[in-house]
């Protein structure tokens, strides 16, 4: 898998894209979160980041939620929740089937 750049104030990161756990949106800045507890800011929106990422591994949950669904411990089917190895709770709020069919769970 491909890395991808992250320019901050002092350096600049070379970051593989199956460490990136999720990637949450801030207005016109998206914050990414890694595997190791690591996170960064970035001046980019979160669509214009999804384009740069693995359509295959990331998914694009709610508005302000993009998931590396190979961190995803289970589903909440009741409250449509998607829970990731890190404890992270994230609703989903996009069509609830299509992100079920990408996990080929009916």
């Amino acid at each position: 898998m491909k890395k991808i750049i992250i320019n901050t104030q002092d350096y600049i990161h070379f970051i593989n894209q199956q460490d990136i756990l999720y990637c949450k949106s801030d207005d016109c800045y998206t914050n990414i979160h890694l595997i190791n507890n690591d996170s960064f800011m970035v001046c980019k929106s979160l669509a214009m980041f999804s384009k740069e990422l693995c359509s295959v591994v990331f998914i694009r949950v709610n508005q302000s939620y993009l998931i590396n669904r190979n961190f995803v411990k289970f589903i909440d089917k009741k409250s449509k929740k998607i829970h990731l190895y890190n404890n992270m709770e994230i609703s989903i709020s996009l069509n609830f089937k299509e992100i079920m069919g990408i996990f080929k769970i009916q």
